[in-house]
């Protein structure tokens, strides 16, 4: 019997790979360098004439816990040019947690809900926090976005809200005669 020498195996190179790997990297830092791109420079869309708008808000004043509410804003354009991208911008629906009651300051997000959205704006979600916008608004038209919030926390609390005519402030607005262009709504929400 004769011994038998080891086989050694070479893997075999792929060089499709390589380049199907080098094509895909290009194309992800193409496609990461344009995200974002331009030069950053916002338009302003009313040409330095801010748009004319009223706005009114409806919300229960007095609430219970876990009961869902509807919250309503309408806007009208009372310009005579469209509205870009109306929008609404949401504050008080949370509250911050204490540091004493957030291990110190080490909660990764101490904000927690006064209210819960269960349904926003129908096709109105944006990247921005609080913020929904409903698209561009005709000279004249109205637009009325609704929500349905269920309150979490007993409590007075303030929802405070503003109208805009665009996303990126790039469309400012004033009330038109008599109107409104953002608000207060306070709200007792009860236990019982």
């Amino acid at each position: 019997m004769t011994a038998s020498s080891p086989t050694t195996r070479t893997r075999p190179t792929l060089p499709i790979r390589s380049a199907v790997s080098g094509v895909a990297l290009v194309a992800c830092v193409a496609g990461l360098s344009a995200c974002g791109g331009g030069d950053g420079d916002v338009k302003d869309a009313s040409d330095g004439r801010p748009f004319a708008i009223t706005a009114t808000a409806r919300f229960a004043k007095s609430q219970r816990l876990a009961n869902v509410e509807t919250l309503r804003i309408t806007v009208k354009n009372e310009d005579s040019r469209p509205l870009p991208d109306v929008a609404i911008v949401l504050g008080g629906l949370n509250r911050s947690i204490p540091v004493a009651d957030n291990g110190a300051g080490r909660v990764a997000d101490p904000r927690r809900p006064v209210w819960i959205v269960d349904v926003p704006p129908a096709g109105a979600t944006t990247a921005y926090a609080g913020t929904w916008a409903l698209g561009s608004l005709p000279a004249g038209a109205t637009k009325t976005f609704t929500w349905r919030l269920t309150p979490t926390v007993a409590g007075r609390h303030t929802v405070r809200w503003r109208a805009a005519a665009a996303l990126d402030e790039d469309g400012p607005v004033r009330a038109s005669s008599g109107g409104t262009t953002s608000g207060t709504l306070p709200v007792r929400v009860s236990s019982e």
